[in-house]
């Protein structure tokens, strides 16, 4: 856009106007090519003050349409930066006489001041229900934010409901429970990218040997807990020998495998749902303090 309003100052002849949104559109050129790789705000930040730059300058010599660009300024702000509405909603309203003195050298024209601040409302009000609609849908999200895994919430209603359906049809039930003991150092070591690589490992290889209706949530931050209905402890041991096999070949780093503790806890017949809730959280528990000292619970918890 910037380097067609630069040709387009050239074929009228207006030369001085050329050099900014010539200058500008290389300069986003730049940035953005440099950005594929690694997205950052810079962009952002970049051409919203490209934005500004722009229509500083365009302003003055618009004979029409100034209510477009005064209203474009206001939507810039929303769309780029990482802000509050509020936030937004103030920094439109200090920014609205410089706007109104540049277009038209005084403070004339103040009768562009009511469409501009009607859409600074309607920003304001985009904005907050933006926010709105977010923290609901992240309210309401059964997945885990970092994983493809059902969140610690859903884990439980979907096990609860399992254990239920268990008990009346008399069938098995085996939960296998995953750590995960690099989790916290590969994100001191190598940062956050490599502990969500580690994750996004753990949770394709679960679902390349798995079933469809086979349940994986996230207990907490490195355990996981892998619902196996209709299963017995010997189907679930070969589950995890699969699983095993495949993350053994896998390499956060050249030198570095992915390291997994796990152990099996099976429904008892006539064990209510709170019991083997507790008996799972504890078997959590002592499969961390046995993993971390050095010793691997492979067998069926008791």
């Amino acid at each position: 856009m910037l380097a067609g309003l630069s040709i387009w100052h050239y074929l009228v002849g207006d030369y001085r106007l050329i050099a900014l949104p010539a200058a500008v559109a290389c300069l986003l050129l730049i940035t953005t090519l440099s950005t594929l790789r690694r997205p950052t705000r810079t962009m952002d930040y970049l051409l919203l003050v490209c934005g500004y730059l722009v229509t500083f300058m365009q302003l003055p010599t618009l004979d029409d349409f100034h209510t477009l660009w005064l209203c474009a300024l206001v939507v810039f702000n929303l769309m780029l930066l990482p802000l509050s509405p509020l936030l937004t909603l103030a920094l439109n309203l200090v920014l609205m006489p410089a706007w109104i003195v540049r277009l038209e050298g005084s403070f004339a024209a103040w009768n562009h001041t009511q469409p501009y601040l009607t859409m600074v409302a309607i920003v304001a009000l985009c904005g907050w229900e933006f926010q709105r609609q977010r923290a609901l849908a992240r309210a309401t999200d059964p997945n885990d934010p970092d994983c493809d895994a059902v969140n610690h919430h859903t884990l439980h209603e979907r096990l609860e409901g399992e254990v239920d359906r268990a008990r009346h049809l008399e069938q098995g039930l085996v939960v296998l429970i995953l750590h995960l003991p690099q989790l916290d150092i590969t994100s001191e070591q190598f940062g956050p990218r490599a502990q969500l690589s580690q994750l996004d490992l753990l949770c394709r290889a679960v679902r390349s040997r798995c079933r469809d209706h086979d349940i994986l949530g996230r207990q907490n931050h490195a355990d996981f807990w892998l619902v196996l209905p209709n299963t017995s402890e010997s189907g679930a041991l070969l589950v995890l020998k699969r699983l095993e096999q495949m993350l053994d070949n896998i390499r956060l780093t050249d030198t570095i495998p992915v390291t997994l503790c796990s152990c099996l806890c099976t429904l008892r017949p006539g064990e209510t749902w709170p019991d083997f809730e507790q008996r799972l959280e504890k078997s959590t528990f002592d499969l961390n303090i046995s993993c971390h000292s050095g010793t691997q619970a492979l067998t069926p918890s008791s």
